[in-house]
């Protein structure tokens, strides 16, 4: 029952409503409506006037906004040419390091270089020095051992000569025709057993019969047994070639 209440009081509404506007359509009625100006009560204007500014705000900003790419591009084509520029700048400064390097270390080349020839130079220097010493000093032992030599030279050349001379004296007779102040002077030509291969006249008394006993007395000996002993090099220079003199004084009575 109460259910078939609460149907039936809605749709009778309805239906009066229903009734009363047909009926008003029908009959042409039309209602008198009076125009009065209400003026709404303070708060609600204020809050009108209020309201009408933040309207616009969320109108602007309900926008969508506009992106200036002209100038996002230019921020771009700036940024990258601040990594160019760095990037060449790592560069040039990475050649510049590899250019140090390269020229310290041909300065040291250079350097290693000019100090090796230095103590090659040095080193070759050294070595004439020592050679120049090495040589004055056999040098000065030669002309030494030659003085002595010569010395020696000297003395067994003077016995060996009063030797020969000895010999031949013997065996030399002066002529009747000798005179004092005649002078026969023999080349003689021996080998170093002293065998005597060849005598000459080298310069005349002037006198013939003198001459020729001068050449008979070194024939007559032939040879010269003791320089068999003697240095060949005091041999080569005093005794394969030598002069000897006669002279009528040099033999006694």
């Amino acid at each position: 029952m109460n259910i078939l209440r609460n149907i039936a009081i809605p749709c009778g509404a309805t239906l009066a409503i229903h009734v009363v506007v047909i009926a008003a359509l029908f009959s042409d009625w039309q209602p008198k409506i009076e125009h009065k100006l209400v003026k709404p009560p303070r708060h609600i204007e204020a809050k009108l006037v209020e309201l009408k500014p933040k309207a616009k705000q969320a109108k602007q900003e309900e926008k969508p906004k506009k992106v200036d790419l002209t100038k996002k591009q230019r921020m771009l084509e700036e940024q990258q040419r601040a990594e160019k520029l760095k990037r060449e700048a790592e560069i040039k400064k990475r050649q510049e390091l590899e250019a140090k390097k390269a020229a310290e270390a041909k300065k040291k080349k250079e350097q290693a270089a000019a100090e090796a020839k230095k103590k090659e130079q040095q080193r070759k220097e050294e070595q004439q020095r020592q050679l120049r010493i090495q040589q004055e000093f056999e040098k000065a032992l030669l002309e030494e051992q030659g003085q002595l030599l010569e010395d020696s030279y000297a003395t067994q050349a003077q016995s060996y000569a009063a030797l020969i001379r000895q010999r031949v004296e013997r065996s030399w007779s002066r002529p009747p025709s000798a005179r004092n102040g005649m002078r026969c002077e023999l080349s003689i030509q021996l080998v170093p057993s002293g065998r005597v291969i060849d005598v000459q006249v080298s310069r005349s008394s002037g006198d013939a019969a003198f001459d020729r006993a001068a050449l008979k007395a070194v024939k007559k000996i032939e040879a010269f047994p003791e320089l068999q002993d003697m240095p060949i090099g005091l041999f080569e220079r005093e005794f394969r070639n030598f002069k000897m003199v006669f002279q009528p004084e040099d033999l006694r009575q």
